[in-house]
């Protein structure tokens, strides 16, 4: 199962068209021919649910998560929900300090009331305009090294030139695994291209 990105415009449609015909990739809340919530509000809790109620088995299956969606495929492996994970540029951004945790939690907040399609209501399809704001989910790496050592399930992490984790942080945070962990780097953050390499994985798994 994959979890696209957050805010994607095109919903999981490009990855439907490039991944096997047996992944579930549905479109999530707010995007694709889903219907945004009622209340106009994101919780990454989610589609952390879509992953519980649609994972088929959950010792042979294998969690993808895109970007701030890889954070919730990571939830889910936590809780012992899937037997594999997957996470596209997930392994954070650079860490934040406490001032600069709620500076850019205050700069998000007034880009919303700033924003007119953010306050109007939200569309019965395509993608809903407050997804470009991200959940505002800010972790400190050592909550992330004590959160990522519970995860013992093999991990692979993709990065692409989407990524905002700095070059010189990516092996060593995927050493923070409790498990195998594998870090592959692309050229491209095409559906294609990210598919190929996770069923390359899976074989060679």
């Amino acid at each position: 199962m994959l979890l696209h990105e957050l805010g994607d415009l095109h919903g999981g449609a490009l990855w439907r068209a490039a991944a096997p015909t047996d992944w579930i990739i549905p479109d999530l809340p707010g995007h694709g021919i889903a219907p945004a919530p009622r209340s106009g509000h994101y919780d990454p809790m989610v589609p952390i649910s879509f992953a519980r109620w649609m994972l088929p088995s959950e010792a042979a299956s294998t969690l993808v998560g895109v970007g701030e969606h890889a954070h919730c495929a990571l939830v889910h492996a936590a809780g012992a929900g899937c037997g594999r994970v997957v996470i596209v540029d997930g392994l954070g951004g650079p860490w934040l300090g406490a001032r600069e945790q709620i500076d850019e939690f205050y700069d998000s907040l007034r880009a919303i009331v700033d924003d007119p399609l953010a306050s109007t209501p939200p569309p019965a399809t395509g993608t809903d305009p407050r997804t470009r704001y991200g959940y505002g989910v800010n972790l400190s790496s050592a909550f992330v090294q004590r959160f990522w050592a519970i995860i013992d399930q093999p991990v692979l992490a993709i990065e692409t030139p989407a990524s905002t984790t700095p070059l010189d942080e990516r092996a060593e945070r995927i050493t923070w695994f409790g498990g195998d962990a594998k870090l592959v780097e692309l050229e491209s953050n095409e559906p294609s291209a990210i598919v190929a390499a996770v069923l390359k994985w899976c074989t060679d798994f």
